[in-house]
């Protein structure tokens, strides 16, 4: 049975997940520098000029990681005895994914300012210093547990919940598809294909994880009917879950 603390809780996390993503993309439009992926150099000038849009987009993505650890363990739990052992699995890669989020955009967050005014003042050695090494700030250049680990929570909790009847089928098919575009961002980005990238920030950063959590966290808060029930007791035995595999 479900506790409604843990659900007012987690609902309450996932609409804030939801809402960060809309701040990560409105410091994305507003980031002049996210169009330069050729020249670091001019990376570099331009975020010494003005690096606020970017700070304030890891800021986004560090806070929303953050809410997301409220979050997962209400999301999983609606449909945790559906399928226990791909739920554990998921769910863990999903702690891991936002796990390395945090780490990696609050370390931005300050190291970012800190290299930017480095690069503004420093001389030639210096500067090339730092745009030979800023991967280095990044505990996952390629995005593989950021985005990658985190396709495989969505696909899950959203085919058993469809499946299961736990969801309502818009939102069910809203999460299949975010499950999806977060692991082609991932592909993306680590073999290097922008229109790729570009499609599956736009369709899943963008539209699709917004609307997804803030959906959820809207549903958790209200109640889900038929999460985690049993069905009654038959004749010549006991209860049984409503449990596959």
């Amino acid at each position: 049975m479900h506790d409604n603390r843990l659900n007012r809780l987690g609902g309450t996390c996932a609409i804030l997940v939801g809402v960060s993503y809309v701040v990560v993309t409105t410091f994305f439009v507003l980031d002049p520098t996210q169009l330069i992926h050729d020249d670091k150099h001019r990376l570099w000038t331009e975020l010494a000029e003005n690096g606020t849009p970017r700070i304030l987009y890891y800021w986004g993505y560090a806070l929303g990681a953050v809410f997301a650890f409220g979050a997962i363990p209400a999301i999983a739990d609606l449909v945790r005895d559906k399928h226990e052992g791909w739920v554990r699995w998921t769910t863990g890669l999903a702690y891991l994914s936002f796990g390395v989020t945090a780490v990696e955009t609050f370390r931005l967050v300050t190291a970012t300012p800190l290299w930017t005014a480095d690069y503004a003042g420093g001389d030639e050695t210096v500067r090339t210093a730092i745009v030979t090494t800023d991967l280095l700030l990044r505990l996952d250049p390629a995005t593989w547990l950021r985005f990658g680990a985190l396709g495989p929570f969505f696909l899950v909790v959203n085919i058993l919940a469809l499946r299961h009847g736990l969801l309502s089928r818009p939102l069910t098919y809203v999460g299949i598809a975010l499950g999806v575009l977060t692991s082609t961002a991932a592909l993306g980005v680590a073999f290097g294909i922008g229109p790729m990238v570009l499609v599956s920030a736009i369709l899943g950063g963008a539209l699709a994880a917004p609307i997804w959590f803030v959906w959820i966290g809207v549903t958790l808060r209200r109640g889900v009917p038929g999460a985690g029930a049993v069905e009654p007791a038959r004749a010549g035995g006991g209860v049984k879950e409503t449990s596959n595999g």
